[in-house]
């Protein structure tokens, strides 16, 4: 493996999305995310899905107070929760873009 691979993977960062179920706002959030990876050029990227209905536990773990919710953690930082239905484009894309900015990188 490469030092250019190892230090691309190293950075990339996990994806947690939240949900509650089958709900609309969930089932919209699904879909918001999955479109604006495809719209960063990310579709590589397969977030992490817990329920909480499932997995109540995961709430407090992960300090998640509602649903639906994205998590992204990334090495050597704190995590960023985004809470909401993932609708508002412009504000998703911000809270992503530093993985438009790995795209980006010569490889």
């Amino acid at each position: 493996m490469t030092t250019e691979t190892t230090t691309q993977h190293a950075s990339t960062p996990v994806l947690i999305l939240f949900v509650t179920g089958d709900a609309p706002r969930s089932r919209r959030a699904r879909a918001n995310l999955a479109s604006m990876l495809e719209r960063l050029g990310r579709s590589d990227l397969s977030p992490q899905e817990i329920d909480l209905l499932d997995q109540p536990q995961a709430g407090l773990s992960y300090a998640v107070f509602a649903t639906p919710s994205l998590l992204k953690r990334e090495p050597g930082r704190d995590g960023a929760l985004l809470y909401g239905d993932l609708s508002d484009s412009d504000r998703l894309e911000r809270f992503l873009a530093d993985l438009l900015v790995h795209e980006a990188e010569p490889g």
